[in-house]
């Protein structure tokens, strides 16, 4: 169920309606705030505009490289799980010969 929470990015309140909870909200809200903030101190004559536009850039480059790790991540997962399986199929085949020799 959505709740709707007040944030200030640059001391501007805003009202969203979301299913997070309110620490995440906070949490979200503050990372783009510092960011704003970080970039409109390195260049006080950019807008917020430009700030948000920055801001919204990074966070997206920040997701794509999350989600290339997590596939990188999957496919060495799945990797390991063949290799896993593979070496149990050999672990039954050298069980079964054993069983046969005695």
């Amino acid at each position: 169920m959505n709740e709707r929470y007040t944030i200030k990015i640059l001391d501007t309140p805003y009202s969203v309606m979301t299913d997070a909870g309110r620490t995440e909200v906070e949490q979200v809200a503050s990372m783009v705030d510092t960011a704003m903030r970080e970039l409109l101190d390195k260049n006080p004559r950019a807008s917020v505009t430009m700030a948000a536009i920055y801001a919204a850039i990074q966070f997206a480059d920040g997701k794509r490289r999350a989600e290339e790790t997590a596939d990188n991540l999957r496919g060495q997962l799945r990797s390991y799980l063949e290799d896993m399986n593979k070496l149990r199929a050999e672990l039954d085949e050298l069980r079964r010969a054993r069983g046969c020799w005695s």
